[in-house]
């Protein structure tokens, strides 16, 4: 880590799955350790597709955020790295969001990738992260709506 690399980058993979359950946990209170741990397992992948979960950590080992990362399609046939929140703390500061951008940025090279898609949750932090990923050279560009299906056909 060097001056503003306060954040480590960890692979999740299926047998490290439990040393960040304690905060996805936290965000997902209902997701089990089993259900996690299906989850890494199912979500973990190398070859031509390659897919994971990483998590951010600072110089005690402590997960700050952690994401999942998969290897995207887009219509015109070309590819993107999309990376999703799964869990993260905000603190002040763009310290995580930074790390987070390095991170996507090096990956995103390492797999010869020319896009990078950020999901992240809106939060307190929101203006603040935003700020972050649009001096990173990121910008708004889809809106995700979300709702529960209706299961009931009649309704």
């Amino acid at each position: 880590m060097t001056g503003d690399d306060i954040f480590e980058v960890a692979r999740i993979v299926p047998s490290s799955a439990d040393t960040v359950y304690g905060l996805v946990a936290l965000l997902h209170p209902d997701v089990t350790p089993d259900a996690w741990a299906v989850f890494v397992r199912d979500h973990s992948q190398d070859g031509s597709r390659p897919r994971g979960v990483f998590a951010l950590r600072d110089a005690r080992g402590v997960p700050h955020a952690v994401f999942g990362f998969r290897v995207g399609s887009t219509i015109e046939g070309g590819t993107t790295l999309e990376i999703s929140e799964i869990a993260m703390l905000r603190l002040p500061g763009t310290h995580l969001v930074d790390a987070l951008l390095r991170f996507a940025n090096q990956l995103a090279g390492q797999l010869d990738l020319p896009r990078i898609a950020l999901s992240l949750e809106r939060s307190a932090a929101w203006p603040q992260d935003h700020d972050a990923l649009r001096r990173g050279g990121f910008q708004v560009d889809r809106v995700m709506m979300r709702g529960r299906a209706r299961l009931d056909p009649a309704a």
